[in-house]
């Protein structure tokens, strides 16, 4: 597991790279929005697709059970005595240690202290506890969120809209709640609506609001912000994931500007009600559009929808998903068996370093290491 998690970071930090390097500017917001969840699944998903090492002890066995008639480094022995040929070919089934002189050495380990060995033993327990405390931590906060959206669908007050092609269920809740409106999905779409917002705002201005929540009830943002909260259990010390989350979030509000804006027609009017809302929000000290998940940029919101926006060319997102596999999978294929081979030396290194202590010695049977890892697994 910890395998599989340390390579997806890994791809993700390579898929963030090549998203925001290369491909972000070439993009259409929606575009860039399926491109980038596009990255966080795939870096999930390939690691779990590449071949996994073949067993360690059977890869080891083959490099020294040579053809000894075909082997011409001996110069010790008569590669034709019958007898010492016989006694390799018996040494080749053997699982203790033989007499024959170049097998035998092939089948001892020699234990040597290692400093950077040494300190991952020594940290490796500690962090693992601390790793496992920070993932509870994210886990419970991913649970107690949900909990507060479960439960404010079931206590509000609810009025049936259609908009937009979409049917919803309006939320009044009786609470004094740190939110002016907010939407979010779970087995029915909702909106959150303050009383108070629905006073200050005329018919037309509401239905404008309620267009910029109905596109995220559409494009599932509540399902995705979900997700990215589930992966924050297993990447919160990734740097590479909160930029990607802050990417998103501001794609998640210039994907529903533009639907608002599509509907009504007038751009500028929309930013004068966004800027009218933020008014809002600034006297009664509430929050923003929210999806209980994640917050909109609104500076970058408002120029966006004032200014014209420059004209660019416009790839193909399926095609740059497309290299993005090609480089994550190019990359599991040389990391994937990096990261088992030296999760397996730490371990064979640990395995050695007990016995050592134990037993003062210093050389050791391979055969009975490799064993012992495989009853590990």
């Amino acid at each position: 597991m910890v395998h599989y998690i340390l390579l997806s970071c890994l791809l993700s930090m390579i898929g963030g790279g090549l998203y925001f390097f290369v491909l972000q500017k070439r993009l259409q917001v929606l575009q860039a929005k399926y491109v980038l969840l596009g990255i966080l699944i795939l870096s999930w998903m390939i690691p779990i697709m590449v071949p996994s090492l073949p067993n360690y002890t059977q890869e080891l066995g083959a490099e020294y059970l040579v053809d000894y008639r075909n082997y011409d480094a001996w110069n010790v022995v008569d590669i034709q005595d019958e007898n010492l040929v016989a006694c390799y070919e018996d040494a080749a089934n053997s699982r203790e240690q033989c007499h024959c002189e170049v097998k035998q050495q092939s089948d001892v380990l020699y234990y040597q202290s290692n400093t950077y060995y040494n300190f991952i033993i020594t940290c490796k327990s500690p962090l693992f506890w601390f790793f496992v405390g920070m993932m509870l931590l994210f886990l419970l906060d991913f649970v107690l969120k949900l909990a507060c959206l479960i439960y404010l669908a079931q206590i509000s007050p609810r009025e049936q809209r259609t908009l937009g092609g979409s049917t919803f269920y309006l939320l009044r809740p009786k609470q004094n709640l740190p939110l002016s409106i907010s939407s979010f999905s779970l087995w029915n779409h909702y909106i959150l609506l303050d009383s108070h917002l629905e006073a200050n705002f005329s018919d037309r201005e509401m239905e404008a609001i309620l267009l910029h929540e109905v596109a995220h009830l559409q494009q599932r943002d509540t399902w995705q912000q979900m997700l990215l909260s589930i992966l924050k259990i297993f990447w919160w010390m990734q740097p590479m994931y909160y930029y990607i989350k802050r990417e998103l979030d501001e794609l998640n509000e210039y994907v529903a500007d533009d639907f608002a804006v599509q509907h009504l027609g007038d751009a500028k009017f929309y930013a004068r009600i966004l800027l009218k809302a933020k008014e809002q929000q600034t006297q009664h000290n509430e929050l923003s559009l929210v999806a209980c998940f994640a917050q909109g940029l609104f500076k970058q919101r408002i120029l966006r929808l004032i200014n014209t926006p420059t004209p660019h060319a416009k790839p193909n997102w399926i095609f740059s998903l497309l290299l993005v596999g090609v480089v994550f999978w190019s990359t599991s294929v040389v990391a994937l068996p990096i990261l088992q081979e030296h999760d397996i030396a730490i371990q064979q290194y640990e395995i050695l370093q007990k016995k050592n202590s134990i037993t003062g010695k210093h050389e050791f049977c391979k055969s009975c290491i490799f064993d012992e890892l495989n009853k590990e697994h």
